[in-house]
């Protein structure tokens, strides 16, 4: 019995031995094996270069109401702040989906530079190449062969900037808008200052009795059948053509916590490409505008006045776009005028440029590029170096020049 104990008691601890040893075998292939993925993971890196830093989160705004601050602007409307005297710029977007943050990307984008009775100064608008596929072409209407040879964000940044310099920027849906527009220049490389906007989905309803504020909606309502409210020529198209009506009712000025700052001036690297059937309404029309306000005379010249009139409808329909000078000196030839009179003219009409221009009260980036283009066309590309666009400074001393009260005697702007 006293045999069988202990042969049995033998038994056990050769177990129990047996499997320590195999828990101590398979302990160290673990701690192997996480060696060996430890080693392999800094190979990896060393290979690599260093782990590139998380992006910090960005600013993401639900709504755009008066007083909130996104990335790139300060949203005003009925609260505090001052009344800022500016030109509006409306901007439309479409887009490939909703989130810029997971790799959404802009498709089209239209600017127009727009005054508070609704005219528009100057459109711009352009199909963008995001990098991927479109999206939703049944929301958009846009293909990726239409945007096959179209510009990327990057190459036409610095036409958007023109546009939004000097300008109180207006976006619908701004929140949303907004973060397409940082995310884009971000990807880009630019920086923004903080400029004031206000959000045209805001202003429709504190303004207009409309069941929502979708575009069809307000397109109905501006009574604009031919445009079409979901691409962003016509969505810019339908909220320029509200404006009046909405700032009207609104009554009181839009108020900003933030003024004007400069925007970036990059060079334009792609022309634009419109969705086809579309064309902006005069890329030009402040250079028009311009050459509207009073005839340039050539003092009873008769060949001389034909030859400006046809230099000047050019320069308004933006058919002189630079460099054209020898042509313009052939045309001259033929209407019996010489090379020094061929330029004579052309410094009239140039100085008469420069005095409309300077009679605004903003030169921006974007119309000193268009003046620099005339004045290139014309064969006198230095013409206009000596002016430059106007600052917030220049502005700020503007507003606090005096004017003039009802019995011609000065009292300063409040």
């Amino acid at each position: 019995m006293t045999g069988l104990v202990v042969g049995g008691a033998a038994l056990v601890g050769a177990v129990l031995l047996g499997g320590l040893l195999v828990s101590i075998a398979a302990g160290r292939r673990k701690r192997s094996a996480a060696a060996a993925r430890v080693a392999a993971a800094t190979r990896s890196a060393v290979t690599r270069g260093p782990v590139p830093p998380r992006p910090r989160p960005r600013v993401r705004l639900s709504v755009a109401e008066p007083g909130a601050r996104g990335p790139l602007f300060q949203y005003g409307g009925d609260g505090p702040g001052l009344e800022v005297d500016a030109p509006f710029a409306v901007v439309g977007l479409a887009t490939t989906g909703f989130d810029p943050d997971g790799g959404d990307r802009i498709v089209e984008i239209a600017v127009a530079r727009v005054d508070d009775r609704g005219a528009i100064l100057d459109e711009y608008t352009t199909l963008v190449d995001p990098g991927r596929d479109v999206g939703p072409v049944f929301v958009h209407g846009i293909s990726n062969i239409d945007v096959r040879e179209a510009p990327t964000f990057a190459d036409i940044a610095g036409e958007i900037l023109d546009r939004l310099d000097s300008a109180v920027v207006v976006l619908h849906d701004a929140a949303l808008v907004e973060r397409f527009l940082d995310a884009e220049f971000s990807r880009a490389g630019v920086v923004l200052p903080l400029n004031p906007a206000v959000c045209s989905a805001w202003l429709s309803r504190r303004t207009l009795r409309l069941p929502d504020t979708a575009p069809r909606t307000l397109a109905r309502h501006a009574g604009l059948a031919g445009v079409d409210p979901q691409s962003a020529l016509g969505a810019v198209r339908t909220v320029a053509a509200l404006l009046p009506q909405m700032l009207g009712v609104h009554g009181g000025p839009l108020r900003h916590l933030c003024g004007l700052r400069p925007m970036p001036e990059l060079d334009v690297q792609a022309p634009p490409r419109p969705r086809v059937g579309e064309q902006p309404a005069g890329t030009d029309g402040w250079i028009a505008s311009l050459l509207t306000r009073r005839r340039t005379s050539a003092d009873g010249d008769l060949d001389a006045q034909r030859y400006l009139d046809i230099v000047t409808a050019a320069l308004a329909d933006g058919r002189l776009l630079g460099g054209e000078s020898g042509t313009l000196a052939r045309l001259g030839a033929s209407a019996g005028l010489d090379a020094a009179r061929v330029e004579a003219l052309h410094d009239l009409l140039l100085e008469h440029l420069r005095a409309a221009a300077r009679a605004d009260i903003i030169l921006t980036t974007g119309q000193l590029r268009q003046l620099r283009t005339a004045a290139a066309a014309l064969g006198l590309p230095t013409y206009f170096d000596d002016l430059r666009p106007t600052s917030p400074q220049d502005l700020a001393g503007h507003r606090s020049l005096p004017v003039p009260r009802a019995g011609g005697q000065y009292s300063p702007v409040p």
